[in-house]
């Protein structure tokens, strides 16, 4: 089997956005010999975040963007058309475009423009130029207005997912922080998503993913795909 290099590019480290919204997948990917990469475009909480991707049994990098302050300008997409030509990844994960947080909507928009110029030789890095093979959107923070239509089998990997959140330590009731704030409740939230998404296709859990679709960031089957993963009554 071939091993791939997956980037997963989100919002925040705090708490830190790829892993809690898919990374059941991510440490499936990495469990199977895969370099997986989580990446937060802010710079914060630098330390625990690792923590987090670390417990994934993935790396963590991060870009030099704020908090609040993303957006879908020159200078970030550029930043991230450096960060997919140094890594070459064969794919690319980022929130849905449809997601509740205006950081996730704007960086969702940016990785999109970043994938198509990555290409691009007109669009001058330290890097040469890369052909991004696929893109695919994360589930939304809760299953809210999602789009998702890949379901992923994560019943292997969601305690690891789970034990992985729980680095953040900062973000728990033990530190003093309120319930409906704190990792404790992420954790239980994020486990209701996707005993939810494996309830919709008959399995323990899952996580689910939309491809992007759009010109120079899709590539062909060699034939129709199979889910091969069967259901509980078979």
């Amino acid at each position: 089997m071939v091993k791939l290099t997956v980037l997963a590019i989100g919002a925040h480290a705090d708490p830190f956005d790829m892993p809690y919204q898919c990374g059941g997948t991510l440490a499936k990917m990495a469990k199977a010999g895969n370099r997986v990469i989580c990446v937060s475009a802010c710079e914060e909480n630098q330390e625990e975040a690792t923590r987090v991707a670390k417990a994934l049994g993935c790396e963590a990098m991060f870009l030099d963007l704020e908090e609040g302050d993303i957006e879908d300008d020159t200078p970030t997409v550029h930043k991230i058309v450096e960060l997919i030509r140094a890594v070459k990844p064969d794919i690319v994960i980022t929130h849905q475009p449809t997601d509740y947080n205006p950081d996730h909507r704007k960086l969702s928009t940016a990785v999109l423009g970043a994938c198509l110029l990555a290409r691009n030789g007109e669009v001058k890095t330290k890097h040469k130029p890369y052909k991004v093979p696929c893109l695919y959107y994360s589930e939304t923070t809760s299953g809210v207005n999602s789009a998702g239509d890949v379901y992923i089998d994560i019943e292997s990997t969601i305690q690891t997912k789970l034990k992985a959140l729980k680095e953040h330590k900062s973000l728990s009731e033990k530190a003093g922080v309120e319930h409906l704030g704190s990792i404790e409740h992420l954790m239980e939230r994020e486990e209701a998503t996707a005993r939810f998404r494996g309830m919709q296709v008959e399995i323990e859990y899952a996580e689910t993913f939309t491809r992007a679709i759009n010109y120079r960031v899709m590539r062909a089957f060699s034939a129709l795909p199979f889910p091969d993963v069967p259901v509980h009554n078979e």
